[in-house]
């Protein structure tokens, strides 16, 4: 009896040290404005957008998750409704968003997050050439929000948190139709936070991280319309990065694009888009959020003026040498399409 009564308080103890969580709800308004990223953009963008959001987190506090990306994290699903205050044209967006929110700065009662977020989102009001011809920033009724949001909350008790947010957010399809202006449009919140299950902070310590040059090669993949149908749409990068910092790292690199959707007068070499880069890392253990500014050496003449693009990619990490990922190419404020990315690390 005496043996099963020390097994029983052994696998409790084992399981509350393997279960340490902590979950909680959220409740977000927002309001802010819309980016007229272009002179046709400025009729549509003179509305103060409106926003509620619920969102569901749990953070894994174990030393597993920990590793994942060298920090505290939360993971979550956010549904919000924002309202662009131009019932007509532009409608309303409803979307449903997974999260992930690492704990930069932690301090008492303070503590200082970042949040992002990727779903689809369902859009009231579209692009129709005879009904809404205005609303050049959303052409299909699903599209995509992302969103980056600082954050900094307060614990005002135990189970309750206060919090002011700034979230940069972007709406569009990805490319898949046109026009596809997509809406960028900055809010800023305020919200609470009630804690289900509130667990201490456990003490682990850092992985170092070496501070070495590492060599990666990256393809994106995606489908773009062009005026026969669908056609694909990839590109092939050889770059390098070398952190500087446990959360920072720069890089840079080559990448050659090639979009099958480009109309050409003679041959397909024609839609061939070289582009040196320089690249700026976010990195959280597994996880790397980094941004790319490119330039063309060589672009189709009917393609556009823009000499210059973006990409930004977050990828994870899923062996030691395999990522896996998504990325956002724009230019300027205007996204052209998402894709698909796999990277091999050497």
């Amino acid at each position: 009896m005496k043996k099963l009564v020390i097994i029983y308080c052994s696998f409790f103890l084992i399981s509350n040290t393997f279960g340490q969580e902590i979950k909680r709800f959220g409740l977000d308004s927002g309001y802010g404005f819309i980016i007229s990223h272009s002179q046709a953009l400025k009729p549509l963008s003179q509305s103060n957008p409106i926003g509620v959001s619920l969102h569901y987190q749990r953070m894994n506090l174990s030393q597993k998750s920990w590793n994942a990306c060298n920090c505290f994290h939360y993971l979550g699903l956010q549904l919000s409704y924002h309202n662009f205050q131009n019932p007509e044209v532009l409608g309303y967006a409803v979307s449903i968003t997974g999260t992930f929110e690492p704990i930069l700065w932690q301090k008492k009662s303070r503590t200082f997050s970042m949040v992002t977020g990727l779903g689809p989102s369902f859009l009231s009001k579209v692009y129709d050439e005879a009904n809404n011809p205005d609303n050049i920033f959303f052409s299909t009724p699903i599209s995509f929000l992302l969103f980056l949001s600082p954050k900094l909350e307060y614990t005002l008790k135990d189970n309750l948190g206060l919090h002011l947010a700034f979230a940069y957010n972007h709406i569009s399809n990805g490319g898949q139709s046109q026009p596809n202006k997509g809406m960028n449009y900055p809010m800023l919140g305020l919200g609470l936070s009630h804690f289900f299950i509130k667990s201490p902070f456990p003490v682990y310590g850092k992985e170092s991280i070496s501070q070495d040059w590492t060599f990666y090669l990256e393809t994106g993949l995606s489908t773009r319309e062009g005026e026969e149908g669908r056609a694909p749409n990839f590109s092939v990068a050889l770059a390098l990065k070398k952190p500087l910092s446990n959360i920072n790292g720069i890089g840079a690199g080559i990448e050659i694009n090639k979009d099958y959707s480009l109309e050409v007068e003679k041959n397909r070499w024609e839609a061939l888009m070289p582009a040196p880069f320089i690249s700026h890392h976010f990195l959280f253990g597994k996880f790397d959020f980094n941004q790319r500014m490119a330039w063309y050496t060589n672009k189709p003449d009917n393609y556009h003026d823009f000499r210059f693009y973006q990409r930004y990619v977050l990828s994870y990490l899923l062996t030691r040498h395999l990522t896996l990922g998504v990325g956002l190419k724009a230019h300027g404020h205007v996204a052209e399409h998402m894709d698909l990315r796999f990277g091999w690390s050497f």
